[in-house]
């Protein structure tokens, strides 16, 4: 479970420097962005070779979710409306559910 959550620690701080690198125009954000991916996808290929493919990537991509929604609400000042916030929690239930 920790390779799967530092998977998704790293897809979410690539897709931070994403929005830095303002489309692949600026090098030294770019460049955090490919680390970043190439590393979470080495974590989260990691974590599969003990677990279902199907459920671990599902978690994985919740917890990467649910991390780029923390980052955009707390570091970015991004304000989710209540359809969102739904949406959000639904996530949750998902990941929740998958981990049983």
């Amino acid at each position: 479970m920790l390779i799967v959550l530092a998977g998704s620690a790293m897809f979410c701080v690539g897709g931070a420097f994403m929005k830095a690198s303002q489309g692949f125009t600026q090098v030294p954000p770019s460049l955090v962005v490919a680390a970043s991916f190439m590393i979470g996808a080495a974590l989260l290929s990691r974590a599969v070779t003990g677990h279902m493919l199907s459920t671990t990537l599902i978690v994985g991509l919740g917890f990467e979710a649910l991390g780029a929604v923390a980052f955009g609400v707390l570091a970015l000042g991004e304000r989710l409306s209540a359809a969102q916030t739904g949406g959000v929690a639904l996530v949750i239930c998902g990941v929740a559910l998958l981990r049983l």
